[in-house]
């Protein structure tokens, strides 16, 4: 029998459509962000984080998997990988790190008033 990765059984869609179909200035804002941390300010683990986060928040796989990777071959540590999910009450991120979780779930989580 052929071995499978998680990512070949997914056959789900992604909990939320596409952001830009929602606020099309966000390609120009994500293109702006992409371009801002292309330039090494925000250390790699800090944006694996963030795309780690944002995967899980969508409910995209293919980005959980494909970050836990990245940040696994990086050398973090699994206790940080899996407290991703609930870095808010993990001791292991730096303040800079939570900004950026913070930062990522302002743009992607739905307002509890429906802004």
């Amino acid at each position: 029998m052929e071995a499978r990765s998680i990512v070949d059984e997914v056959t789900a869609g992604p909990r939320m459509s596409d952001p830009v179909e929602l606020v099309p200035e966000m390609a120009e804002v994500s293109a702006a962000l992409f371009k801002a941390v292309g330039n090494h300010t925000v250390a790699r683990t800090t944006i694996s984080l963030v795309h780690l986060r944002a995967g899980q928040i969508v409910g995209n796989t293919y980005l959980t998997v494909l970050h836990t990777g990245f940040l696994r071959k990086a050398g973090e540590s699994e206790e940080r990988i899996t407290a991703v999910s609930s870095w808010r009450d993990a001791p292991c991120f730096t303040p800079a790190e939570r900004a950026a979780l913070a930062l990522v779930e302002a743009v992607l989580l739905p307002s509890a008033h429906g802004d």
